[in-house]
């Protein structure tokens, strides 16, 4: 079969398409035909080697989903059956498994593209504990890239900011492939969504994907704001942290979920302090999160692809 693979840290012209052996899956393992693999900008980080326990040769590739062609011993998947992918498996077993928290899992140290071989390929070895089975009716490649988009939003904004219905969301990075995804679970759950983006000319078809009011900003948005949103989500890290922060009421509560650089950021506690704030970080999603997104897809709850923003 052919891979991409990472063999040393650099840019794209580091990237190997080569053919390697097909792989063989062990127990509690399963092989599929990739059917789509969706490009995050969590893929140029890896490439860049900015991930210090990250093994390579590598075959790279996140976030993927295909038809099972091989099992392992003790897998209840069948040949044929469609499937998606969370970030990592999970050991099932641990106290952060058997409460539903499969992301703070720390028995399973496997992880797609940075420490086992993702989905870059044309096949691919899973671990069962990682897949969700996709509806019938969604497309492997549209599938492919729910994990990353819609269902770490979905944990973002429920789990951790607890969104309320009629509370104000705002979400910067709003185009990109998270936001647009981000602003319909926002709304889902019932919120008012600010989408904050570097283009005018996205305006449009933000409004399409679920804004309620967008804003146009290469800096500090929270001026054109004011402080009155209950939750901001971040997509982007450092360059929009502070507004962010500055754009919530009181008791607002800041979730972070993009980093695209590696600058820090400062904090005034007694910012947060006087304003009762809280900032988490969320990162990936359950199975059971992904199940809900794919479902949602399939329901034609959430939109897919239908607007090119880039």
């Amino acid at each position: 079969m052919h891979a991409m693979v990472i063999r040393e840290p650099g840019g794209v012209e580091k990237l190997e398409w080569t053919e390697l052996p097909s792989p063989t899956p062990g127990p509690a393992q399963a092989v599929i035909r990739v059917g789509g693999c969706g490009v995050c900008y969590r893929d140029l980080i890896d490439r860049e080697g900015k991930y210090p326990f990250m093994k390579r040769p590598v075959v790279t590739g996140h976030e993927f989903a295909g038809e099972v062609i091989r099992v392992g011993e003790g897998v209840s998947l069948k040949v044929g059956d469609r499937v998606a992918t969370i970030h990592r498996p999970a050991c099932g077993h641990c106290d952060a498994c058997q409460r539903g928290d499969e992301t703070h899992c720390m028995q399973s140290l496997a992880s797609y593209g940075l420490t086992a071989d993702g989905g870059y390929a044309e096949e691919a070895l899973i671990w069962e504990a990682s897949t969700v089975k996709v509806p019938a009716n969604l497309p492997l490649d549209q599938a492919c890239f729910l994990h990353c988009t819609a269902a770490v939003a979905l944990r973002g904004l429920r789990r951790h900011a607890r969104v309320q219905p009629g509370e104000t969301v705002v979400i910067t990075g709003a185009s990109g492939g998270v936001g647009v995804h981000a602003m319909q679970v926002a709304k889902i759950l019932g919120a008012r969504v600010v989408a904050v983006t570097s283009s005018a000319e996205k305006e449009a078809a933000l409004r399409q994907y679920g804004a309620d009011e967008v804003v146009v900003s290469k800096g500090e948005f929270h001026k054109q704001l004011g402080a009155n949103a209950q939750v901001a989500l971040d997509l982007v890290g450092a360059p929009t942290f502070n507004s962010s922060l500055r754009s919530l009421a009181f008791g607002g509560r800041l979730v972070m979920i993009g980093n695209v650089t590696t600058t820090r950021v400062e904090l005034n506690p007694g910012y947060c302090i006087m304003r009762e704030l809280s900032v988490h970080g969320s990162s990936g999603a359950t199975r059971a999160e992904l199940a809900e997104i794919l479902k949602w897809a399939a329901d034609g709850r959430l939109r897919l692809g239908t607007v090119r923003l880039a």
